[in-house]
This record gives structure tokens, sequence and C-alpha cells, in this order.
């Protein structure tokens, strides 16, 4: 397997991580789960209002982080589609 192909199968896989149902319920419930922690907590609770936060970034940033895996994988299909004259599966690549 080149980089390419690598790449590519990364980013299928990553692909079906952000689109897994069970996955996206449960980051959508750390979610609100935080929002209600930053909500209920009380002024001199700054350390709990912290922690929420910080698990809020760490969601973001495996999304942000997947995505990420799955584009590099969309450029890889389009390279090999170049390098090896086939015909692409996703035609909003140039």
């Amino acid at each position: 397997m080149d980089d390419f192909e690598i790449n590519l199968a990364r980013g299928d896989r990553a692909k079906l991580l952000l689109e897994d149902d069970l996955l996206v319920e449960m980051l959508k419930k750390i979610e609100d789960d935080c929002y209600r922690e930053i909500r209920a907590s009380k002024l001199m609770e700054g350390p709990i209002r912290e922690q929420a936060y910080l698990l809020l970034t760490t969601v973001d940033i495996l999304r942000s982080k997947l995505r990420s895996v799955m584009d590099t994988g969309k450029m890889a299909e389009v390279a090999l589609a170049r390098t090896r004259g086939r015909p692409r599966k996703n035609p909003d690549f140039n």
C-alpha cells in the first residue's frame, strides 16, 4: 500500500466514525452534560466550569481531527485517480 492508499483507507474510516450514530449520540451527550454542568455551577465553582470547557474543547478537537483525516482521504482518492487514470468517485474534487 502506498501513502495515497493508506490515506484513502484512513479517510474512509474517519468518515464512518463521523457518521456512526452511536458515536455521534455519545459526543452530543457529553456536550449536553458539559453545558448542563456549566449552567448549574455556582460563582465560586470555576474549576467545574473549566473542566467542562476543557471536555467541550476536546470533543471539538476530536471532530476536527476526524474531518481532517476524512478530507485527506478525499484528496488521496483524487490523486490516486489521476495517477491511475481512473474516474473519481467524488466529482466535487478536481
